[in-house]
């Protein structure tokens, strides 16, 4: 007998395809991607298998809506969850500590923003003052406002309410001449790097004054309304007073100096007197609203998106984090940066990497200088246009960045390119567009082997939840649903143990759960007991569901709980109990190419097909959405002696008996029972 012609399909690492792309037979991904991938996550080496089950740690406020990281400074882990009016801090196991943050609403959790340094970290949000967290110890918790200080003026055409600032101080130069002779003695002055035409020295103070006041208003960088008069009031005395006063001449960024010309023995001495002040007010403060984001750079602290100003951001003085004194006039000194950007762009994000990159909810940009210097205005390079959706984390993988765009339907990668010698901003989830439709969080765990890659978890808006393989050196960026029995999802983040930690809104209540590889259930709860029980009481989380039991490697259920508690068929001592949602992945249609552009369109079946698994001790086959019919994987049954998941089982499985003619036929893969399944390649063999 002549064997059937099939497609072997061994790799999946492309995910679940958009459903456009299924008559994109000659795309290299049609041959590796699915028409659907849910519960399960792609294997680089290729195939796929089960992801994670999710593990139940506790119940969380009802209200909890983010959940942040931080590792501490000894190294030590911790979920920490938001909530209207407070954060809860988890260790692994449970909850340590519960903070009032009496100033945090639950409207602002969703655009909340955080950033961390060492034991200390900070919540942003614009109408929220910026709060400090700071760890003491896994039960020394505490909160206070940030003390920032000395906070940058800003004119913002005066203050709410009407009128004009009458803040404002100008700066008070004094000149001073030493051993100038009065008629020959010939002399410069510098303002602000700006020389003066030569000027002639008098002895008369009031004559010399107006001389000074004509060549500093001739200056470029001297508006009208700066003066100089005699220090004494009268003709005597040696000193002149330049005060720079009048719009346009604010500040204190003058720096006034003399040069005598023709007389070696003169000088002339120049002191500020009175260090000026811009007329305006705090660029942040309850009255204007307060920073979206933040960032620790190049030891500074950084802040941005400011409500009033969402333009412009601001750096601390190196090395002291929270203060903001503009008199700090060197490399070093603190300064506030309005970018030169369109109207209503608003900095959402700053994220150091390479270099310190900004994101606004127009566009993405990068500095250029690798160091932050009060001296030379930073240059922003812009990288692409999407922006990004405020409140989503900006997460970082093989040293790019990435992010969620300002319309929450596509996740973007900001990476430098030696090629182009820039950063480029491209789109990574185009071909699963439909899984990524109005994200709302995300977070990226690290390979948790050398030959896996890193696991990005996404919340939808409508508490969907997505997982996505990437591993972009080897072109591999898969995406899948994640679903799980009566669950909506709230948020997502990746703690300092390399976890992922879901909130999870449950018919008990929102719970913190972790997805943990090598659990076939969700909302896990472990037990062990001295001697089999039958028994397993306090389950009232799950009164009225239905829910399995991995008791002993044996797989039992499923139970429905009833006064918070089940009856085993036979005794157990260790293992766990959840509930259970089965994988499903659907092949896309097989080819229809007979030729180059010719095609055969007209109903086929898929009679057989060649299954190749490892380790598996569960699988069931559905055509064309028929109905699941489970799959024989023992010749003459289980081994009684041997618990059902140490009997997995390697090789491959020949699936008969398919029926059905269509005019798009797929073949589904799932299980009708819990059990280990790891796929490694699908031959699916059509009758044309």
């Amino acid at each position: 007998m002549v064997a059937v012609p099939g497609r072997l399909q061994s790799a999946f690492t492309a995910g679940e395809l958009d459903p456009l792309l299924e008559e994109r037979t000659e795309l290299k991904y049609f041959r590796t991607g699915a028409n659907r991938m849910e519960n399960v996550v792609t294997i680089p080496q290729g195939g796929f298998t089960l992801r994670g089950g999710l593990v139940d740690i506790g119940q969380v406020d009802s209200t909890a809506e983010r959940i942040f990281g931080f590792r501490a400074s000894d190294g030590s882990a911790y979920d920490l969850v938001f909530a209207g009016g407070k954060m809860e801090a988890w260790s692994a196991t449970a909850k340590l500590q519960t903070v009032t943050i009496s100033s945090l609403t639950a409207g602002m959790l969703p655009k909340l923003n955080q950033a961390q340094l060492l034991d200390t970290m900070l919540l942003f949000h614009q109408d929220l003052k910026p709060q400090r967290i700071k760890h003491a110890g896994p039960t020394s918790w505490s909160r206070d406002d940030a003390p920032l200080e000395a906070i940058p003026s800003y004119d913002y055409g005066g203050p709410i309410g009407g009128g004009s600032y009458t803040n404002g101080v100008a700066a008070v130069w004094r000149l001073e001449f030493v051993g100038l002779t009065s008629g020959t003695s010939i002399f410069t002055l510098t303002v602000s790097q700006q020389e003066t035409v030569s000027l002639s020295y008098n002895s008369d103070m009031t004559v010399l004054a107006a001389a000074i006041q004509a060549a500093i208003l001739d200056l470029p960088n001297v508006a009208s309304g700066a003066t100089a008069v005699s220090a004494s009031g009268g003709a005597g005395g040696t000193k002149i007073n330049i005060t720079f006063s009048g719009t346009g001449n604010e500040g204190d960024g003058w720096a006034v100096s003399g040069t005598v010309i023709n007389k070696a023995d003169a000088a002339i001495l120049a002191a500020k007197t009175t260090a000026g002040v811009a007329p305006g007010e705090d660029v942040i403060s309850a009255d204007r609203g307060w920073p979206r984001c933040g960032a620790f750079y190049n030891q500074r602290l950084l802040l941005g998106g400011f409500k009033s100003l969402p333009n412009a951001w601001m750096f601390s003085l190196q090395g002291d984090y929270y203060n903001y004194d503009e008199r700090f006039t060197g490399a070093n000194g603190p300064a506030l940066i309005p970018m030169d950007v369109e109207g209503g762009e608003a900095i959402e994000q700053l994220v150091p990497s390479r270099n310190l990159a900004i994101f606004t909810n127009s566009a993405e940009y990068w500095i250029a200088e690798r160091g932050l210097d009060r001296t030379e205005p930073p240059n922003h390079v812009q990288s692409g246009e999407r922006g990004v959706k405020a409140g989503v984390p900006v997460v970082k993988n093989e040293g790019a960045l990435n992010f969620v765009s300002s319309t929450g339907s596509v996740i973007g990668e900001f990476r430098y390119t030696d090629v182009e010698g820039n950063f480029v901003s491209r789109d990574i989830s185009l071909l699963a567009s439909h899984l990524v439709e109005d994200v709302k969080d995300q977070a990226m765990r690290r390979a948790e082997k050398s030959t896996s890659g890193n696991l990005n978890g996404v919340v939808l808006e409508d508490g969907s939840a997505r997982l996505g393989i990437f591993l972009r050196e080897q072109d591999i960026t898969a995406f899948s649903r994640m679903t799980s029995d009566s669950a909506t999802f709230k948020a997502v983040c990746a703690n300092g143990r390399n976890e992922m930690s879901w909130i999870v809104e449950r018919p008990s209540g929102r719970r913190l759960e972790r997805l943990t590889t090598g659990y076939l259930l969700d909302e896990v709860m472990t037990f062990s007991y001295g001697s089999p029980q039958t028994s397993i009481s306090g389950l009232s989380q799950f009164e009225g569901r239905e829910i399995w039991v991995i008791g002993d490697d044996n797989v039992l259920g499923p139970y429905t709980v009833a006064s918070g508690a089940i009856t085993l068929d036979y005794g157990v001592t260790t293992g766990y109990l959840g509930t259970w949602s089965p994988p499903k992945v659907t092949l896309l249609p097989p080819p229809r190419d007979v030729a180059p552009n010719v095609v055969v369109k007209r109903p086929i079946r898929i009679p057989t097909a060649k299954i190749s698994v490892l380790d598996t001790t569960s699988l069931a086959v559905a055509i064309n959405d028929g109905p699941l019919k489970s799959v024989g994987l023992f010749r003459y049954g289980l081994k009684a002696d041997v618990p059902e998941l140490q009997q997995g089982v390697t090789g491959t499985l020949s699936i008969a008996g398919l029926t059905g003619f269509h005019e798009e036929p797929k073949l589904t893969l799932s299980q009708l029972r819990p059990g280990k399944l790891t796929i490694r390649s699908v031959t699916p063999e059509p009758a044309f």
